[in-house]
């Protein structure tokens, strides 16, 4: 693949999977009163889901061919997974609540599946590893955030995703997901 071709591919992913989750968020929030406060966290997990994960692996199996299982091989270090994921679920469980861990857990993780991995995987067939973690960065910071301030992404989200990229890149997703967790909790908690 052409690194014009992995940038346009990685940035058309970013952009579908953008906007369907923005619909997704759209057509939820229609729902009346009572039934959007009893079943809100349940469709917010769904389209997360769906958006950030399912899109994206069926677009990358669609456009390049990579099968499923070549896709979604050897993410994790099961061990390191569940002691991080234990540690970061209880910390957030008693800062922010049952309903906030769940959701800024499902933030984390389809937001590091899709870039940590899914994007970082597409740019590497261009890109060697330190450009892919810059061009993904910028694409997490500019292009998913596009809704927040450009200085304070370029400040803020840019050099969190290049330690993100770190992370996964030597210790798997785990470590990613637990620090972008982490962090969610603490904005939240300072906010």
């Amino acid at each position: 693949m052409k690194k014009f071709e992995s940038l346009l591919l990685s940035v058309a992913v970013v952009v579908i999977v953008g906007f369907s989750f923005n619909i997704g968020i759209l057509l939820i929030s229609l729902l009346d009163n009572d039934t959007f406060s009893n079943i809100y966290l349940f469709l917010f997990v769904l389209v997360f889901i769906i958006n950030f994960i399912f899109i994206p692996v069926f677009l990358i199996n669609r456009i390049l061919g990579i099968k499923n299982n070549a896709l979604l091989h050897n993410l994790f270090n099961w061990k390191r997974t569940m002691l991080l994921f234990s540690t970061v679920l209880l910390f957030s469980i008693f800062y922010v609540g049952k309903d906030a861990t769940i959701e800024y857990f499902i933030v984390a993780f389809g937001e590091e599946f899709l870039f940590r991995h899914l994007i970082f995987f597409i740019l590497l067939h261009a890109f060697n590893k330190k450009w892919s973690i810059l061009i993904g960065s910028l694409l997490f910071a500019l292009l998913l955030h596009l809704n927040g301030n450009f200085f304070v992404n370029i400040l803020t989200k840019f050099p969190v995703s290049i330690l993100l990229y770190y992370l996964a890149n030597k210790y798997k997703l785990q470590d990613a997901i637990s620090v972008h967790w982490l962090y969610n909790v603490m904005i939240y908690r300072l906010t």
